[in-house]
């Protein structure tokens, strides 16, 4: 049976869609917009009994880590990261800016580690890439260091577009880190496809089409979404992980309404799972991810 990953990567607002937008915002109010997101999507899973990982930006932390400890206080929820501060860590890396990526890959994890009590083993890199960290063996060896099992690294198609393929998982063998594993994600980034400016691949490496459309509301989004769950049974696709900022659902939706509907759907027919589940399923058999990186187009 496929597994559906609920996965959030959990980060500051990013609010493009204004006219002085300068990045990420840590004002006040964005603080409490941030929260309120997390709290939504928080609040659906609960409802509906579902497990989900939060990969956590470790700066949201050192903001407001007492209100994150509160609100993801449950069994339900795996707990990673999503780096310090969000940055390209492969422009980090090929500017062999080693202190950096140790920042952002080994004292982001420790901070995290420290709030919650609980081991970090996984991370989502901030962006996404076409190939992952293959190439990149600075930035595995770092990660082996700091003790990551794996990384959610693969989350673009050709040159960095968007929407995801859908890339099977796959073990750093070549790049000589062959215990890290990676589980590339699939579909769209929802803030992209909510008109967040990127560039879109076509014709779609997706097997259903672009929306017409830029969904504005929680069903536009879970009709952009739903069909890769479909796919996933109807080829035997052996896991969904699409992509999520409970940020960007919170501003389409107060209720994280697309999330509830793509749940109910997924229940129906998928095993329900986050990271930590992709995971050991991987580790029970080793053969369900590849020795190397075999890309979807």
């Amino acid at each position: 049976m496929p597994l559906y990953v609920s996965a959030y990567d959990t980060e500051a607002v990013y609010p493009w869609w204004e006219r002085d937008f300068c990045g990420f915002d840590y004002t006040p109010s964005r603080i409490r917009e941030f929260l309120a997101g997390v709290r939504a999507v928080v609040d659906v899973h609960l409802e509906q009994d579902v497990p989900a990982t939060f990969f956590l930006v470790a700066k949201m932390l050192e903001l407001t880590g007492r209100e994150l400890r509160e609100i993801l206080d449950h069994s339900l929820f795996d707990i990673q990261c999503h780096s310090f501060t969000h940055p390209d860590l492969i422009a980090l890396d090929d500017r062999g800016d080693t202190k950096a990526l140790r920042h952002e890959l080994a004292d982001s994890k420790e901070l995290i580690e420290d709030t919650f009590g609980t081991p970090v083993t996984g991370l989502t890199a901030p962006g996404g890439y076409t190939r992952g960290f293959a190439g990149h063996p600075r930035i595995l060896g770092i990660m082996q260091e700091a003790g990551y099992r794996y990384v959610r690294s693969v989350g673009a198609g050709p040159a960095r577009t968007v929407p995801a393929p859908f890339n099977k998982p796959f073990w750093y063998t070549e790049d000589g880190f062959p215990d890290l594993l990676e589980t590339p994600s699939h579909a769209w980034h929802d803030n992209i496809l909510t008109g967040q400016p990127a560039s879109t691949h076509w014709p779609p490496v997706l097997p259903w089409s672009l929306p017409a459309t830029v969904p504005g509301d929680a069903r536009g989004v879970y009709d952009a979404y739903a069909p890769g769950i479909d796919y996933c049974l109807r080829t035997d696709f052996p896991y969904y992980l699409p992509i999520f900022h409970p940020w960007s659902i919170y501003r389409i939706d107060r209720n994280a309404g697309q999330i509830a509907l793509l749940l109910e759907h997924a229940r129906r027919n998928m095993e329900m799972a986050h990271c930590g589940h992709l995971l050991g399923h991987i580790l029970n058999d080793r053969t369900r991810a590849g020795e190397r990186p075999l890309m979807a187009w």
